[in-house]
């Protein structure tokens, strides 16, 4: 048996505490177009859960020894 498995999307509150920032800083990042993706239907926002680890992956500074 197949189970089909979603993206999950998470909330705009629920995506601040992902990334360890409060959910103003998220909604001006949203507002600049300088945070992760979002959708938006309406009113509504969510973050795919797989857009707020390649926002976090984006930021990787890679340290030499």
């Amino acid at each position: 048996m197949q189970q089909n498995t979603f993206p999950r999307y998470l909330t705009p509150t629920e995506a601040s505490e992902y990334l360890g920032l409060t959910t103003g800083t998220l909604a001006n990042m949203r507002s600049l177009g300088t945070g992760p993706s979002f959708v938006r239907r309406g009113r509504i926002i969510r973050y795919a859960e797989a857009d707020l680890v390649a926002y976090l992956e984006a930021g990787r500074v890679q340290v030499s020894a």
